[in-house]
């Protein structure tokens, strides 16, 4: 009977294809778990389940007490060894000590101020297309999360093909293009993620691919 891998196993795996990582890229973890609790309510249960090699990505931009929120998932990190990134907000990313940013791609130019800010943070941003994916390049990030790279039902769009997504190709040729540390999101799971062996990718980031994790 053949065991299939876990979303982790598979992300670990594209962590270790992808090589040394050079002083640029830092260590950076397999895996990212971005949370939303639209779509999954209960993120502590996630989180308990990750491996030490993944990072968490707190995103929840809605939530009214995001501020509260964001201290028991951050906690839940530094108990897992997790690394935890807050996504576009850099005083929450400093009252929770966090060990990063995440900035969205309007925002990605702010890296500049963050890393000056914050020599020895994780800063990552999103990138949907190539052209993104060029100004993420000049700047002083980690890593760039591109997507949607195959459907997914946080862009209901991808799913009923009024737009597309980047797809195996695209991916391999964002790579291709960039030294940037890249990781593919958007409707990842542990079956499909098989196809992005070979893609040079340093990762993989998902919300809801991370439900059927087993526990470590």
């Amino acid at each position: 009977m053949v065991q299939i891998m876990t979303l982790t196993d598979m992300a670990e795996r594209l962590n270790q294809d992808y090589g040394p990582q050079d002083k640029k890229a830092g260590k950076l973890p397999a895996a990212f778990f971005i949370t939303d609790h639209t779509a999954v309510p209960d993120p502590e249960r996630i989180i308990a389940r990750l491996s030490n090699k993944c990072g968490v990505i707190f995103r929840d931009y809605e939530q009214p007490e995001r501020q509260k929120l964001g201290q028991k998932l951050s906690q839940a990190c530094r108990d897992q060894g997790l690394i935890f990134l807050v996504a576009g907000d850099e005083k929450l990313a400093q009252s929770l000590a966090a060990d990063g940013i995440h900035l969205p791609e309007s925002k990605m130019a702010q890296a500049r101020e963050m890393r000056a800010a914050h020599p020895d943070w994780i800063i990552t941003t999103a990138c949907h297309n190539p052209s993104a994916l060029q100004r993420a390049e000049n700047l002083p990030l980690n890593a760039a999360l591109i997507s949607p790279v195959f459907p997914t039902l946080s862009h209901p769009e991808t799913l009923s093909g009024a737009s597309t997504t980047l797809g195996i190709t695209a991916v391999r040729d964002m790579v291709a293009a960039t030294d940037l540390p890249l990781y593919a999101l958007g409707g990842i799971t542990k079956e499909n993620a098989r196809q992005l062996i070979g893609t040079g990718i340093v990762g993989i980031a998902a919300i809801r691919g991370f439900e059927d994790e087993k526990t470590p």
